[in-house]
């Protein structure tokens, strides 16, 4: 019985090990960056502290803005430098890296349209070097009161490599963002508005979303917004959903989700109840919508969280496989055993 038991810790702890490898493996990343981006600080700079761009600008503005890019490899390297437009992505925090799909239908002046880059699209930096890469900024004359904000984005491009084991081509990607951050004459007012609440899908996954707007020029930072959803006429509530520590960027939009998780989505009518709030401001929101059956059947259809039903004759025949499949181990690990007796 002895080794038994000592056969049996072996075959847990090779067991452990397939089990770890792929942890190991996933977490294995020899690569390094080995670039860096810092912006050069005009004198027209409103927090002097701040690595990144946050120029005072006025109407019909216009000013030439650089930044530095040092290569710290041994090897040249090629990356591509671009003008962002800020946006809200659908966590509630301000995109920098990627762009909106869709412009917001409040925001008049982007970032991305009244910024020229001096140089190429795609700069190479020498080996052990530095680049500088300069932008003309072009304020209209028209330009409203408040914030447009975007960010200068550069990417490595020459960073794919082919995997000699697997003949995989991998592609890492390597990226700086230095916001930039323009306030024309001053800042405004916040106003935050609710716009459709419909229901839908966001990565296969069901749910009630409402689209919060932020109208003005102007960042809405530290926003907690709770979100209820009733039937009509009922104070029961139906779902509910609460997101902290969000942060909308000037002139922008993002759906707020309600997710349903294994719940199905039924058809009728009902009541969103809303609050959004930071530390200056408070907005109530409330607005009726209806859930059409052909709606909510079709996203039901879609949807990767199906509703989990319970079946104990099921589970009765999961424990019976496991037992079955420890009898046959201790089995065969007793057979060989008196074997060799």
């Amino acid at each position: 019985m002895k080794r038994l038991r000592g056969l049996l810790i072996i075959l847990s702890g090779i067991a452990a090990m397939f089990i770890t490898t792929g942890l190991v493996k996933a977490a294995k990343d020899d690569s390094i960056v080995n670039f860096n981006v810092q912006a050069q600080i005009p004198e027209n700079q409103i927090d002097k502290k701040q690595s990144y761009f946050d120029l005072k600008m006025n109407p019909g503005q216009t000013q030439t803005v650089s930044t530095v890019v040092q290569n710290t490899s041994n090897k040249a390297m090629k990356i591509k430098n671009e003008i962002h437009t800020a946006h809200t992505n659908e966590n509630g925090q301000i995109e920098y890296v990627t762009e909106a799909k869709k412009q917001d239908s409040t925001l008049k002046v982007p970032l991305k349209k009244i910024t020229q880059l001096h140089e190429a699209k795609v700069i190479t930096v020498p080996a052990n070097s530095t680049k500088k890469v300069s932008a003309t900024i072009r304020v209209p004359d028209n330009a409203k009161t408040g914030v447009i904000l975007g960010a200068w984005y550069f990417e490595r491009v020459d960073t794919k490599r082919k995997d000699k084991k697997t003949g995989v081509t991998v592609n890492n990607k390597y990226s700086y963002a230095v916001a930039m951050k323009l306030t024309v004459n001053h800042e405004v007012s916040v106003a935050l508005k609710l716009n459709d609440v419909k229901p839908g899908l966001r990565n296969y996954k069901k749910g009630i979303f409402a689209n919060l707007q932020n109208t003005a020029a102007v960042i809405i930072p530290d926003l907690t917004v709770q979100g209820k959803v009733y039937q009509q006429g009922s104070n029961k509530v139906v779902k509910q959903a609460k997101l902290q520590q969000m942060i909308m960027a000037p002139n922008s939009n993002f759906d707020f989700p309600i997710l349903f998780g294994g719940e199905e989505l039924k058809p009728g009518k009902y009541t969103l109840k809303m609050t959004a709030k930071n530390a200056n401001d408070t907005w109530h929101f409330k607005r009726n919508f209806t859930i059409r059956a052909s709606d909510a059947n079709k996203i039901n259809n879609k949807s990767l969280d199906k509703a989990k039903t319970s079946h104990p004759g099921l589970y009765m025949l999961e424990g019976a496989g496991v037992v079955i499949v420890l009898g046959v181990v201790i089995g065969g690990a007793t057979w060989w055993f008196r074997r060799r007796r």
